[in-house]
């Protein structure tokens, strides 16, 4: 890649203006790369779940803290124990090592310092612990300046305390690439998968040099041919359509390509295709490590630019987990008595189950079968989801009719979220035949599938927005994938508590429900 097309390309990145790909229409004789990519996933195994380097960032974070208190005790008992030894200070001066720990972890954190890819990047490393150090104690001493809650503090405490807070942080990073790099040596780490996209000649130089560098990761190399990217059209489109499935299955969790046209608009075609993978997408603008100060970031030794980030990261995820278990089963013992009367109303009303199952993509395209209340009569109800329910469809009960109107049909889904194949808040859980006129969902909606970078929901943007019940048209689907898209690249604790309250006083009966 030229020098020019080189810095084209990293301004288009760093704007996030996305070209849309190049895609044309497939041979009737071969499935579409939509098609292609959505069959099968249900038979793919799990990823296996990579908490060891993820654990050692975890590990990091604790250690960093510790030195913040410790280094408070160390000064205040080096230096200060005769003098306040009865003061009852001792106590005070560990509140604020702890709260300046606090402070430094939550900066650190922020920046990526514990994250997989740089725990090993020395230089990233001292750098960020410096000012996240220096902004941590900054803060502290402004805080304590505005409150007046200085007291019989000393200054010269203060002063050794960051003076020998640095030095433990710095310490601590000289000796964690060591052990950690010994942890990789004896196979103690399961190593997260990062998969590198690019040429086959720049996949050899980028491995060469990201393998020793980053020994606690698992590189995987996947070639893709420059001038198949040049060309465009359907058969790179059925290229990456296999390709996100091969990195679905190997369970990567981030992705570096390389530079694969001198084109940028062939470029930010392939990133714009991996977008729909949950994971972050860096992309190199040239696989030259003396370059790396180019990149927004770094990726090891090589410059990197984050295009499309991970929607929740690990943390995130975690609290989002924790929410939905804590809702979920506190929602099912609150609603036990509903439950059990819409049970017998379903009996009474139409012979058969009293539950209906349904195969749904869910997360990362993996597919899981979803529990409602059985709203049609056994005979007529559709497992597949290929026919819609229209307005005064005759299959519905009366019961169902009620029910669906209600949205009580969707409580069982509260199982599925205690299982954690689903979310309370997030993108609906679209049936995998689900189609748009004569034809499937995700093949005549571009960019289907990205929102599937988080778990579905029970409730989600583009239901409190009224987009609910039957999907007939194209500009329907449009509307609810931009919705869904929208809550997948914005989402917080308060969008869902905002979904949540808008839920109860638009959703629980909706017209457009039936």
């Amino acid at each position: 890649m030229s020098d020019s097309a080189s810095a084209v390309l990293v301004r288009e990145v760093s704007g996030l203006r996305v070209a849309p790909s190049a895609r044309g229409s497939v041979p009737a004789a071969e499935p579409t790369p939509a098609a292609l990519e959505a069959i099968g996933e249900s038979t793919l195994a799990p990823s296996r779940r990579m908490v060891s380097a993820e654990l050692l960032g975890a590990l990091l974070a604790a250690a960093d803290a510790v030195v913040a208190v410790g280094a408070a005790l160390l000064v205040f008992y080096g230096f200060y124990e005769a003098r306040y030894a009865d003061s009852g200070l001792a106590l005070t001066y560990a509140g604020y090592g702890a709260l300046g720990g606090l402070l430094l972890v939550q900066r650190l954190w922020s920046v990526g310092a514990y994250s997989c890819r740089r725990l090993l990047d020395l230089e990233a490393q001292t750098r960020l612990a410096f000012t996240s150090w220096t902004l941590a104690v900054g803060l502290l001493l402004g805080a304590i300046f505005l409150l007046h809650a200085a007291g019989e503090l000393s200054r010269g405490w203060f002063l050794g305390w960051y003076a020998t807070g640095l030095a433990g942080l710095l310490l601590l990073r000289l000796g964690f690439p060591r052990l950690l790099r010994r942890l990789a040596e004896a196979g103690r780490i399961a190593r997260r998968g990062i998969a590198l996209v690019g040429p086959e000649p720049q996949l050899s130089v980028a491995e060469a040099l990201l393998a020793p560098a980053l020994p606690h990761l698992r590189l995987t190399r996947h070639p893709l041919d420059p001038g198949e990217v040049e060309r465009g059209g359907p058969r790179l489109a059925q290229t990456l359509a296999v390709l996100r499935r091969t990195l679905r299955r190997e369970g990567v969790e981030g992705v570096l390509v390389l530079p694969l046209s001198a084109r940028a608009e062939s470029q930010m075609g392939v990133l714009d295709q991996l977008r729909e993978l949950p994971v972050d997408i860096f992309y190199c603008p040239v696989v030259e490590p003396r370059l790396a100060r180019i990149g927004a970031t770094t990726f090891g030794p090589l410059p990197a630019l984050l295009v499309w980030p991970q929607p929740l990261s690990m943390a995130e995820q975690r609290v989002k987990r924790a929410a939905d278990l804590l809702l979920a089963a506190t929602a099912l013992v609150l609603t036990a008595p509903l439950l059990l009367l819409a049970a017998i109303a379903v009996k009474l009303d139409s012979p058969g189950p009293v539950f209906f199952r349904q195969e749904r993509f869910g997360f990362n395209n993996r597919v899981f079968t979803m529990l409602k209340f059985r709203t049609m009569r056994v005979a007529e109800c559709d497992p597949s989801g290929a026919r819609r329910t229209v307005r005064d469809d005759p299959r519905v009960t009366r019961v169902g009719r009620f029910l669906r109107r209600s949205s009580i049909d969707e409580l069982p889904q509260l199982w599925n979220v205690l299982k954690g194949d689903m979310s309370i808040v997030g993108p609906r859980a679209h049936p995998i035949e689900m189609k748009v006129g004569d034809r499937y969902y995700h093949e005549v909606v571009e960019g289907y599938f990205a929102r599937h970078r988080v778990r579905p929901g029970i409730t989600g943007w583009a239901q409190v927005h009224g987009l609910r019940g039957e999907v007939d048209t194209l500009e329907k689907a449009r509307a609810r994938l931009e919705h869904d898209l929208y809550y997948v690249e914005n989402w917080s604790l308060w969008l869902d508590l905002e979904i949540l309250l808008l839920t109860v006083l638009r959703g629980l009966r909706c017209r457009n429900a039936y």
